[in-house]
């Protein structure tokens, strides 16, 4: 073997073992590139699954609003009357105090702000690719579920209108009496899902407490109404 095929093979030996070490090194960094995408997803999909909570637990709170006022001008008995001022209150508090969490977490909700649903809910530097790209997909479809939320509300409005006197009393306070057991069923999921987060849990606790409250009092009323009938 002459020292120029030797030469030769040894450089030729040297370049494909650095070929090999390089895509060694890149295959590592595509496994690395592939794990932190899906580390993104998930945390993604973390923050969309939160703003739909937060944005279904806003509905509830519009729902009951809404039901409140209407009662308060249209209720003949003044007890409900009394009572559908109070659920009122209650709910825009809980709203209140819901809005300013959520602005503090940097979560745009349209539920929070008005009745109109849109797909626009964010949670606003929610990071890279792998995090939009999780979160994106996870909230995909939720405007159309919550503007059908509303709408549903809109019709039971709609119908209780329709009613009057003892009749419109009875039916208001049946259909908040299963609200607010709704509003439980939405209160223990969260505190279940967030249990790790001492301050959401805290606001969770405090409207579930209101919210039993007003489930009691409903049934109270109810059955009062229909004793006087």
């Amino acid at each position: 073997m002459s020292k120029t095929n030797w030469k030769t093979r040894a450089v030729t030996a040297a370049v494909v073992t650095g070929l090999m070490g390089f895509a060694a090194h890149a295959e590592d960094q595509t496994k690395q590139e592939k794990h932190e995408m899906k580390q993104g997803k998930a945390v993604g999909e973390a923050a969309a699954k939160r703003v739909q909570y937060v944005g279904k637990l806003a509905v509830f709170n519009n729902r009951q609003i809404k039901l409140a006022q209407l009662a308060e001008q249209q209720a003949s008995n003044p007890q409900v009357k009394e009572f559908a001022t109070q659920l009122r209150e209650d709910h825009e508090q809980n709203q209140e105090k819901l809005r300013t969490w959520a602005q503090g977490q940097k979560m745009q909700i349209s539920a929070l702000s008005d009745s109109s649903i849109t797909s626009e809910d964010q949670m606003m530097g929610t990071g890279g690719s792998g995090v939009q790209e999780g979160y994106q997909e996870k909230m995909r479809g939720t405007g159309e579920k919550l503007g059908k939320a509303f709408d549903k509300t809109n019709e039971q409005i709609n119908e209780l209108q329709a009613k009057q006197g003892p009749e419109f009393d009875k039916a208001f306070l049946s259909r908040i009496a299963d609200d607010q057991k709704k509003g439980n069923d939405i209160l223990k999921e969260g505190r279940r899902e967030y249990k790790n987060d001492a301050t959401f849990l805290a606001l969770l606790s405090d409207t579930d407490s209101v919210v039993r409250q007003n489930e009691s009092k409903a049934k109270e009323l109810e059955k009062q109404v229909k004793r006087e009938k």
